[in-house]
């Protein structure tokens, strides 16, 4: 059944399916690092560089990341098919928001890579 909803027969199911599942990633890691930070209560800087230090979490941080990218893209995209009629200002829009959320990954992908 859900196997046969992913396929080209119902087009925009897998769009649909990867922003929920998106969602989803992002409130548990959310969840997580609000508890995280109720528990231990990082002050200060070398505090806040120590929580974000473990590799585990820096890849946790980081697949945030990328479910937020994904998520932003289809529902920005979603929202520029609904409401910019012209296809030439619609292209350029979305692909400004592309440049910035790649550029946006890569920076945070810098910032986790230059932890130690």
């Amino acid at each position: 059944m859900l196997i046969e909803l992913l396929t080209d027969r119902y087009p925009g199911m897998r769009q649909w399916l990867t922003q929920r599942l998106s969602a989803v990633a992002m409130a548990i890691y959310t969840l997580v690092l609000v508890l995280l930070v109720a528990i231990q209560q990082p002050a200060n800087y070398a505090e806040w560089h120590a929580f974000f230090s473990p590799w585990w979490w820096r890849l946790a941080t980081l697949l945030f990341w990328i479910c937020l990218i994904m998520h932003a893209w289809l529902g920005v995209r979603d929202v520029l098919k609904d409401y910019v009629f012209n296809v030439v200002v619609r292209s350029y829009m979305q692909l400004l928001v592309e440049l910035a959320l790649i550029v946006d990954l890569i920076w945070m992908v810098t910032i986790l890579i230059k932890m130690n």
